[in-house]
């Protein structure tokens, strides 16, 4: 922050960036070194007007110090990597500035860097004195880790060169709410326009490098024929209930300390911060991202983590399990750790799959189409609803700059509204046009489930070892009646059910990525939504009402549910066999994790009976596996049957008798865990439907029976709403088997008013 600092103001196209003087024999001690910088105010026209056929300096947006390789041999717990590569013909940081000695700068005034950094962290230790950097002549005190990735950058080659940098806190009056306001809306203009994005994850600690490392070589096998051949010694285990079985379990050849600097690499508040999904957007493949004095770039950090998400359910589990053990070794495999309540911060979503997102995010921005797709939509405002922000309004104005937001909603910053005035106009921005697909994002507060404790409860002494699931399941036995967690939080923010809430957070149910066209038959126009006295005046049709509903999770602390009490015999599918391929078509949601095509038939597995008696050998679900959800819910009624009818069958008990003398774990291949890992991450926090009509489909947690199921102009998939007021409250989106690909048709004097409150 500025102290005693004076900004001279800003005009027409002007930003300032910052010159930082180098210090090229700097020492590596932990003395503070003296930063000495300045401001310059120059002219930033518009991304993309400068020439792109020229060549200037920094051509390639290569970062030189990324041509160092680093030495994998000492990741592996034999001391050698099994796929070393000899032989390598990067050039040197000195070889790669001296091509570019006769090369002009892109500006007049030369070129720039723009940072992508988080600002509060490290904290300042209680009684150590403030960081301070000299800004023309000033002392200028900044946070710890902005000085430190100062003293990193004062030693790098492009510093060196002359590159300036631009830098939020220092380069924005943060004291200047209108200036801040001004500046938020260039953002995405000065990160798009800057020579490189230079990603700031923090000084070095927990292993750094050797993260860095490993993360370099993940890259480097993902180009391999076979990537991770040899790499793992398969163990075996045994469960003695109630034959004795043995499936295989596995270990990768890398240090457990490896795995553990992996851990802390991903989960460091940088990939936490609201901001970056922007900045990391607005940068490109190339971007160095910095940790301490090691680097990799981007696209190899992409290879990586592809690498890991690819084998999540074992080598993921390593890194997670190195400093956070959650279930018994045993396992061989664990689904649906996204989905848990609690430890969010370590959940595969926030780790490694959120370079995934954010790299098809960056990939949008340079995409030409005039209107980006709602999966380029859902992704961008899953993370800013999902990220840390210091300020609320940030979830908002941080995320504008995105090309998915961008194409849809045009308003300026004003951090002088109100947090529910944000989010209001937000919506009303996105709704503008016709397309309603973003009421799917309401949410709301669905039951509870018994508090499960985590290790932070445990201990010290016994946090991170293997006995720590077992003592964790032990206290959950003792205590499980006594406090509940919430399913999602209710909304404390007065806004109108169809408004949505970016700060309370939802149930962290899996997005449903289908090619939905539930409305495409809904008459020809496309209606303009009409908002007055906040509420949402739209066209639609009601098709059905909700009679039966199962429970959301094993464990829910209401007994009410299952609840068949309104259950209707009837049905629109036909035979047991056509009902049976509806049910498992509802529970994947009738698509695929990673794909947005249809189930394929292969998916029909799921209906095996053992998958709904004990489950499959190996792999444990955290109370969502598919036998779970049978031992609360077998008495749920669907279309005239019970779930356990149509599993098992009329005559079920013999079914289960004969699975109880025989084999009752299935060995699965790995593309039916895949399927069963789909069908139990939809599942996870929604409710199993049936309706009036004879239907059945998949809901939010925090639907009722008599809620009406709703088809509206312009939302690709039904919607759940309930009678309010004379009108409609929103409770969430649904899949509906059998309305989800235009079935139902209407003209367009059939369709009628909708108002939501």
């Amino acid at each position: 922050m500025a102290s005693h600092f004076l900004y001279l103001p800003l005009h027409g196209d002007e930003i300032r960036v910052l010159k930082i003087e180098p210090i090229e024999d700097i020492t590596r001690t932990t003395k503070r070194h003296p930063i000495i910088c300045s401001l310059e105010h120059v002219s930033l026209p518009a991304a993309g007007q400068e020439s792109s056929s020229q060549q200037f300096k920094g051509t390639g947006r290569t970062w030189p110090e990324l041509s160092v390789t680093p030495d994998t041999n000492a990741l592996f717990k034999n001391g050698k990597d099994p796929h070393a590569c000899e032989d390598s013909t990067s050039s040197t940081s000195e070889e790669v500035l001296t091509a570019e000695d006769d090369l002009q700068w892109r500006h007049e005034w030369g070129d720039f860097i723009a940072l992508s950094y988080v600002w509060g962290y490290p904290k300042r230790k209680e009684g150590e004195p403030p960081y301070l950097i000299t800004v023309d002549g000033v002392a200028f005190e900044v946070g710890p880790n902005l000085y430190f990735a100062l003293t990193q950058l004062s030693r790098s080659m492009r510093i060196l060169q002359g590159f300036k940098v631009w830098i939020d806190a220092i380069c924005i009056n943060q004291a200047d709410l209108d200036e801040r306001s001004q500046q938020v809306t260039r953002m995405r203009d000065i990160y798009q326009s800057a020579w490189q994005v230079v990603i700031w994850l923090g000084p070095k600690e927990h292993d750094s490098s050797m993260a860095i490392s490993a993360l370099s070589w993940l890259a480097r096998e993902s180009e391999q024929d076979k990537p991770m051949e040899n790499f793992y010694i398969e163990e075996f285990s045994v469960d003695l209930r109630p034959l004795v079985i043995i499936w295989p379990r596995y270990k990768s050849s890398m240090k457990k300390d490896v795995c553990r600097a992996l851990f802390h690499f991903f989960t460091r508040p940088y990939w936490r911060r609201m901001w970056i999904v922007q900045e990391v957007a607005m940068g490109n493949m190339n971007s160095p991202v910095l940790c301490g004095e090691a680097c990799i770039s981007w696209i190899d950090l992409y290879k990586a983590v592809g690498i890991i998400a690819a084998d999540e359910s074992r080598f993921g589990r390593e890194i997670l399990e190195s400093v956070q053990p959650r279930i018994l070794p045993a396992w061989s495999f664990e689904f649906a750790r996204d989905r848990l309540l609690h430890e969010r911060t370590w959940a595969p979503e926030r780790m490694w799959k959120i370079h995934q997102t954010m790299t098809k995010i960056q990939n949008n921005q340079r995409v030409t189409s005039t209107s980006a797709e709602w999966g380029e939509l859902v992704r961008a405002l899953n993370l800013a609803r999902d990220s840390l922000v210091t300020e609320e309004k940030d979830r908002v104005y941080g995320i504008l700059g995105i090309k998915a937001i961008a194409d849809r909603v045009h308003i300026e910053p004003d951090y002088k509204l109100s947090l529910s005035a944000i989010y209001t106009n937000f919506t009303e921005e996105l709704l503008s046009k016709g397309d309603l697909n973003i009421l799917r994002l309401a949410s709301g507060h669905g039951g509870y489930i018994p508090f499960k404790r985590t290790s932070d409860n445990l201990p010290p002494p016994v946090r991170n070892r293997s006995i720590a699931p077992v003592l964790l399941s032990m206290l959950d036995t003792v205590t499980r009646l006594q406090d509940k967690t919430p399913v999602g939080m209710p909304c404390e923010h007065n806004l109108s059910s169809w408004a949505i809430c970016w700060s309370c957070s939802p149930a962290p149910t899996a997005q449903l990525r289908g090619m939905y066209q539930a409305d495409r038959n809904l008459g020809s126009a496309m209606p303009m939504p009409v908002i007055t006295n906040k509420a949402l005046t739209v066209k639609g049709v009601v098709i059905d009402t909700i009679t039966s509903l199962s429970a959301f999770h094993i464990d829910e602390c209401n007994d009410r549910f299952p609840d068949s009490s309104l259950a209707s015999n009837c049905n629109i599918y036909g035979d047991i066999e056509q009902t049976r391929e509806a049910l498992w078509r509802t529970i994947v949601a009738d698509t695929m994790a990673e794909e947005s095509d249809r189930a394929p038939e292969t998916y029909s597995w799921l209906l095996d009976h053992k998958l709904w008696q004990r489950g499959v050998a190996g792999v444990y679900t955290y109370g969502f596996g598919l036998h779970d959800f049978m031992a609360r819910n077998q008495h749920l009624r669907l279309c005239g049957y019970t779930l356990e009818q149509l599993i098992f069958g009329h005559k079920n008990w013999l079914t289960k008798l004969r699975m109880t003398v025989g084999d009752n774990y299935y060995n699965s291949t790995e593309t039916q865990r895949e399927a069963l890992s789909w069908a139990i991450n939809a599942m996870a926090w929604r409710r199993l439907f049936g309706t009036q009509n004879g239907r059945m489909g998949l809901g939010i947690c925090a639907a009722e029976t008599n809620d009406k199921i709703v088809l509206l102009r312009g939302c690709n998939t039904p919607l759940i709403l309930r009678e309010f007021n004379g009108g409609w409250k929103l409770i969430g989106e649904c899949y509906t088997h059998g309305v989800m690909y235009g079935e139902i048709t209407a003209k367009e004097d059939e369709l009628v008013d909708v108002t939501i409150y």
